[in-house]
């Protein structure tokens, strides 16, 4: 299915200084800007525009590394996605996209959610500590 959100968004030229906006957002966000501290945002513009022109149905395909293989190294959690997809809403609005296209781009970024966060804080913490106790004792009169 062909999205015709790219040519309602005015191509390239409707589209870049989105994303633009929206790496310069996140990349200073109190929550998230961290994971953007050594990366080299103009890399990240041009990946996000290309990922973007994908799935907005744009005339080129996304040449990055997977989602998974690029996310893998940050311990992004619920809460970090959620304040992005905040973000990109915010910058969405800021520029008048319409409500249709927003949605379609809201809803992409939101199906991104399993090849991004990552379910556990520690994947390489053992499941349980060598003798800790299996359960907490419960305090008496919460029985």
């Amino acid at each position: 299915m062909q999205s015709k959100a790219w040519e309602t968004l005015g191509g390239e030229a409707g589209v870049k200084p989105i994303v633009e906006r929206l790496i310069e957002r996140v990349s200073g966000d109190l929550m998230i800007g961290f994971f953007f501290r050594d990366a080299d945002l103009e890399r990240v513009k041009r990946h996000e525009l290309e990922w973007a022109r994908a799935h907005l149905g744009g005339p080129a395909s996304y040449s990055g590394r997977s989602l998974p293989e690029a996310h893998a190294a940050h311990p992004i959690a619920e809460g970090h996605f959620a304040r992005r997809l905040k973000i990109l809403e915010e910058v969405l609005v800021e520029f008048e996209v319409p409500d249709a296209v927003q949605a379609e781009w809201l809803a992409h970024d939101r199906a991104q959610r399993g090849a991004v966060v990552q379910t556990e804080c520690n994947p390489g913490a053992p499941k349980s500590l060598p003798g800790a106790p299996k359960s907490l004792p419960r305090a008496r009169g919460l029985e």
